[in-house]
């Protein structure tokens, strides 16, 4: 069995040596939380014990076993990359968001297959574990239980910094800490819980029950074998409906443009907040399917865009 240890030194005010056993232990179970969740993503195998802390400040040890001493030492290295590394900021977006959006699922799975291959050929580049510490503080798991370790932190002002460093199992010292200065713990905290809207572009719902009268009424109906309420956002729809222009009858669909509203919990799972239908396509009764007006305005915009998409790439 082979060990790492990896040191939380908390910085503390006029030369203290204690901190409040509630923080403490809030940010103990966040962290905790993370180092899970980074080794899963990484796939190592490891245990987590706790070591006497030590004073000077105050400090936390862990001792992390496993089979691999590499692996292991990969490990605590993008997690001290994770914690105090400053996530990239954007005034217009959430970074949070701005890395979902921004790094695909194709690229993260090729980002850590890369790095656990190097770590089995114990070559892993500093450049390898910097590209996987950045995909893996893009998953919402490890980034919420990160912002959460930093929250409690900001409203306790006896902590004026962090430091984490990676220690030999003989280690008494941190000759390499990383820290984090109190003034810089909101860069990790996430500023909103809201994830981006995601956009079905075709999807098609069953209406179990439509409005047909004026009011901001949510409509009934099926999609994906599940039933949803959803709000319709297409005005022009709406008054052909409350005008009789449009009418329903049972296993009537209509193929829309889809928005699926979406946020993160205080552990890093999504849920759905809502459903609400932009455009209607077309209505669909048994076999007689109907365009709308503004379904050929979104059809032609829409190939109107691909096609300056594909003009642009073959200009470059």
């Amino acid at each position: 069995m082979t060990i790492a240890l990896l040191e939380l030194h908390y910085h503390l005010r006029d030369e203290s040596h204690s901190m409040d056993a509630l923080v403490r232990n809030k940010c103990e179970a966040e962290i905790l939380a993370a180092f899970t969740q980074i080794a899963q993503q990484l796939g190592v195998e490891v245990r987590l014990e706790s070591t006497a802390y030590r004073e000077g400040g105050l400090k936390e040890i862990w001792s992390f076993l496993g089979t691999n001493s590499s692996q292991l030492t990969l490990l605590l290295a993008i997690i001290v990359l994770i914690f105090s590394r400053y996530p990239t900021s954007d005034p217009e977006a959430d970074a949070l968001n701005k890395e979902v959006l921004k790094l695909t699922i194709e690229e993260k799975r090729l980002n850590l297959q890369k790095l656990r291959r190097e770590i089995g050929e114990k070559q892993a580049s500093p450049d390898a574990v910097s590209d996987a510490a950045k995909v893996i503080e893009s998953e919402l798991k490890v980034a919420t239980r990160r912002s959460n370790f930093y929250r409690s932190l900001v409203g306790y002002e006896k902590v004026t910094a962090v430091g984490f460093t990676p220690l030999p199992e003989s280690q008494v010292s941190a000759p390499d800490e990383k820290q984090v200065q109190r003034a810089d713990f909101f860069k990790f905290i996430q500023l909103t819980d809201r994830l981006p809207i995601e956009v079905i572009e075709e999807a098609t719902i069953e209406i179990v029950a439509p409005v047909l009268r004026e009011g901001n009424y949510t409509w009934k109906g099926q999609y994906e074998n599940q039933p949803i309420n959803f709000a319709m956002l297409d005005e022009e729809f709406k008054s052909s409906v409350l005008l009789r222009r449009v009418s329903f009858q049972h296993g009537c669909t209509i193929k829309c443009v889809l928005n699926i509203h979406r946020k993160f919990d205080e552990v890093g799972d999504f849920k759905i907040t809502g459903y609400s239908v932009a455009t209607v396509i077309a209505k669909a009764d048994d076999d007689q399917i109907e365009e709308t007006p503004q379904g050929k305005r979104h059809r032609f915009a829409k190939k109107q865009s691909s096609g300056q998409g594909k003009l642009f790439e073959q200009a470059s």
